[in-house]
C-alpha cells in the first residue's frame, strides 16, 4: 500500500481559521496524485486545557512573552526552566497576567509531555513515510517536540519542517541544534515540498535544492541553488480545509469567534518593493508582489463559499491589489455575494474604494495605520500623513467598519513634539476607534532595522528573554533561530516621557470612545454640528453658505489653497479670498471640529454617507494645488 504524507498543525495557531499553507499543500500533493491528511493538534491541546485558556495564550499575550513556547518546552528539551523564571522574564508585564491565568499556564506545561506523547500514540505511523510539522509564531517548541517523538517512535519516517519560523538562517540552525529534523523547506513551499517527497520516495539527493536543508554525511548542507518563489498564483490548487471542519466540528467546546476561510489573492508587498517600510519583516525571503487575476479571485471566493458554507474568509494578504476595486469588488456586490472579507490595506484608500469593501461584505480591516504622527510615519516610510489616517478612522466609523490598528513608537530620529502632537489629536477624536495596542517596535527579522541596525542608532541587539527561558542555547544561536529580536532603541528620555503621557491619552481614549459623538446633520441650506466628546462642552454649532460648504468640502483632506479655488469656483460672483476662508476654518478649529495638519485640513465629524456630494473633485482644473505625494494612492 502507498505511503501517504502527514502535516501537524501544532499549538498555538487560532483555533478560529485552517492553516492556509497546509491547505494549499495538501491540495497541491493530491494534485499530483500524492496522498496526504492533515491532523489539527491545536483543537486537542484547547480540549485538554480548556478553550478559553487556549484562546487567551493564543490570541492575548504578547508574542515576545513566548507563552506557547514556554508551555511546550517540558515536552522538547529533559532539562528545563523552572516557572519562576517565566515570571521573572516577563518583568513589569506582569500584570497582565492574573493569579489563576498563571495557575493555567503552569498546569499546561506540566501537561504538555503526555499530551505529545498521546497525539504521537494515535498516528498510525506504518501508514506514513514523511510527516510534515509547520512553524509559525508560537507554534516552534511543539512542533519541534511532536517530531522529535515521532523521531523516536519510527526512526524511518522523514521530518520535514517549514513555516516563518524556519525560514532562511532560522530554518539552517534548527535544522544544526536538532538532529531530528531531518529536511527544512525554506520560504515558500508550494513547488518544492511535492518535488522533496518526489525525490525521498525516488531516493534522489536534496542537497542541490534551493530552499532546502537537509545531511549530506551527517553535515547540515542547503542546497546552493538560487531558491525560487512561485509567479502564476494562478495557477496554484484552491486550499484544502476539510481536515479542519472536521476538527471543528468535533471539537466539545468551539472557541469564541470563527470558524473562518482562509485565502490568499497575493504574496509580498507592492508597496514594500518601493519603500520597505523600516521595521517591516513580513514576507520574509520574497517581497516581490504577486498576484491573482480578479477573476480568479473571484472564482476561489464562490468556491470555498459554496464548498466550507458562509463564513468569514481571513485573507492572508499583505496589502490589496488595486484592480480589485474595478474589477473584483464591484463583481461581488453586482452577484449579491456578500463576501465578509478580511484584507490588509494601506491607509490611504478613497473613500469609494473603502465603501466597495463595506458594500461587498466586509465588516473589519486592517489598515497600516501604526501612528498618527506624519514625522514618525515619515521615519518608518509609511509613504502617508497623519491626517489621512484620521480621515481613514473617520471614514470607517460612518461606514460602520472595524478598523484594526496599532500605534508604534520608539523609531529612531523620534521627538517629544511627536507624541504632543498625538495626545492633543487623542482628545479630539475620542469619538473614532481607539488603536487595539501600543507597543514599542520589535526588531523583526528581515526588516531594514533588523538588517542594518547600526544605520538606525539601535544598539544592543539580543534575545528576549523569552527565548532565553525557551531554548537552552548560547546567545550567538538564540540570535540565529529568532524571528525577532530586542534592542535599546535611541530613544530620548524627553521623548520616552511624552510617550507614556501618549500612552495615558489612549487609554482615556479608550475609556471615554463608547460615551463619545461627534455627528453632522445636513440640510439643504445648513449643517448642524453636535458635539458630544468626551472632555469638551455639549454643544450644538449651526453653519450655513460657505462655512456649510467649506465644512462639508472637508470629507477628505484638502489644503487651505485648494478651498479658496472651490469656494472661488462654486461662488464665482462672491470673490472670496484666502482671509474669508481662513477665518472660517479658524472657527472651525476653535472647537476642533477639524483637523489641521500644516496647511491641510479634515473635518472630524461623522458626515451622513447618503448627504455628501460628488462636487468637490480631488482636483480643480490647471491651476488647482498639487496634493503631496503621500497623499496619493
Amino acid at each position: 500500500m502507498p505511503k501517504r504524507v502527514l502535516l501537524l498543525v501544532m499549538p498555538f495557531l487560532t483555533l478560529r481559521r485552517p492553516h492556509l499553507g497546509v491547505g494549499l499543500l495538501k491540495a497541491e500533493l493530491n494534485r499530483k496524485g500524492l496522498e496526504c491528511d492533515i491532523r489539527y493538534y491545536n483543537f486537542r491541546f484547547a480540549g485538554v486545557i480548556g478553550t478559553a485558556v487556549y484562546e487567551r495564550i493564543a490570541e492575548n499575550t504578547p508574542t515576545h512573552h513566548m507563552v506557547g513556547e514556554f508551555i511546550f518546552t517540558p515536552a522538547l528539551f529533559d532539562e528545563v526552566r523552572p516557572f519562576n523564571d517565566f515570571m521573572a522574564a516577563i518583568g513589569s508585564d506582569l500584570k497582565r497576567y492574573d493569579g489563576p491565568f498563571l495557575q493555567q499556564i503552569e498546569r499546561a506545561r506540566n501537561l504538555s509531555p503526555a499530551f505529545i506523547h498521546e497525539c504521537a500514540s494515535q498516528i498510525d505511523l506504518d501508514q506514513y513515510d514523511i510527516v510534515g510539522l509547520t512553524s509559525t509564531f508560537q507554534q516552534n517548541v511543539a512542533s519541534l517536540a511532536m517530531g522529535k517523538e515521532i523521531k523516536r517512535r519510527a526512526p524511518h519516517i522523514v521530518t520535514a519542517f517549514g513555516g516563518a519560523n524556519f525560514e532562511g538562517v532560522m530554518g539552517v540552525e534548527l535544522h544544526r541544534q536538532f538532529p531530528f529534523v531531518d529536511v527544512v523547506c525554506s520560504g515558500e513551499a508550494d513547488d518544492i515540498f511535492p518535488e522533496v517527497v518526489r525525490r525521498l520516495r525516488s531516493g534522489e539527493p536534496l542537497h542541490e535544492m534551493g530552499g532546502v536543508t537537509c545531511r549530506l554525511g551527517g553535515e547540515t548542507v542547503t542546497g546552493s541553488t538560487p531558491q525560487t518563489f512561485v509567479t502564476g498564483l494562478n495557477d496554484l490548487p484552491y486550499p484544502d480545509h476539510t481536515d479542519y471542519f472536521r476538527e471543528f466540528t468535533a471539537a466539545k467546546e468551539k472557541p469564541a469567534m470563527g470558524p473562518e476561510l482562509t485565502m490568499e489573492t497575493s504574496r509580498g508587498c507592492w508597496w514594500g518593493q518601493k519603500h520597505h517600510c523600516t521595521f517591516c519583516g513580513l514576507n520574509g525571503l520574497s517581497m516581490t508582489y504577486r498576484s491573482k487575476s480578479p477573476d480568479r479571485a473571484y472564482r476561489e471566493i464562490k468556491y470555498l463559499l459554496a464548498e466550507y458554507g458562509d463564513f468569514d474568509i481571513f485573507n492572508t494578504d499583505n496589502i490589496v491589489d488595486l484592480r480589485y476595486f474595478s474589477e473584483l469588488f464591484p463583481r461581488l456586490i453586482s452577484e449579491g455575494i456578500k463576501a465578509k472579507l478580511f484584507y490588509e490595506t494601506k491607509a490611504n484608500l478613497k473613500k469609494t474604494q473603502l465603501m466597495l469593501i463595506k458594500r461587498a461584505g466586509s465588516y473589519s480591516i486592517q489598515p497600516g495605520i501604526e501612528s498618527l504622527s506624519s514625522h514618525v510615519l515619515a521615519l518608518m516610510d509609511k509613504g502617508i500623513k497623519g491626517i489621512q489616517n484620521v480621515q481613514l478612522l473617520r471614514w470607517a466609523r460612518e461606514m460602520d467598519l472595524d478598523v484594526q490598528w496599532t500605534i508604534i513608537y520608539g523609531f529612531p530620529g523620534e521627538e517629544p513634539e511627536d507624541y504632543q502632537k498625538v495626545t492633543r489629536l487623542v482628545g479630539a477624536i475620542k469619538h473614532l476607534q481607539p488603536p487595539l495596542v501600543v507597543t514599542r517596535f520589535r526588531l523583526d527579522r528581515f526588516s531594514p532595522m533588523f538588517k542594518d541596525p547600526a544605520k538606525y542608532g539601535i544598539v544592543n541587539v539580543r534575545s528576549y528573554r523569552g527565548h532565553q527561558i525557551c531554548y537552552p542555547f548560547p546567545e550567538e544561536t538564540l540570535q540565529r533561530i529568532a524571528y525577532f529580536l530586542d534592542c535599546n532603541p535611541p530613544m530620548t528620555p524627553e521623548t520616552f516621557r511624552e510617550i507614556k503621557n501618549m500612552w495615558q491619552a489612549v487609554d482615556t481614549w479608550r475609556q471615554f470612545h463608547p460615551k463619545s459623538a461627534l455627528t453632522a446633520e445636513v440640510t439643504p441650506s445648513s449643517l448642524i454640528l453636535r458635539d458630544r466628546r468626551a472632555g469638551y462642552p455639549m454643544a450644538d454649532y449651526t453653519y450655513h453658505g460657505l462655512a456649510r460648504d467649506l465644512y462639508l468640502a472637508l470629507d477628505g483632506v484638502h489644503s487651505d489653497s485648494f478651498l479658496l479655488e472651490w469656494a472661488r469656483t462654486k461662488y464665482p460672483s462672491a470673490q472670496y479670498t484666502a482671509d474669508d476662508v481662513q477665518r472660517i476654518l479658524n472657527e472651525f478649529l476653535a472647537h476642533d471640529l477639524v483637523l489641521c495638519e500644516d496647511n491641510l485640513y479634515l473635518a472630524l465629524a461623522l458626515l451622513p454617507l447618503d448627504r455628501i456630494t460628488d462636487d468637490v473633485p480631488e482636483k480643480l482644473g490647471t491651476a488647482a494645488e498639487r496634493m503631496p505625494a503621500a497623499l496619493g494612492t
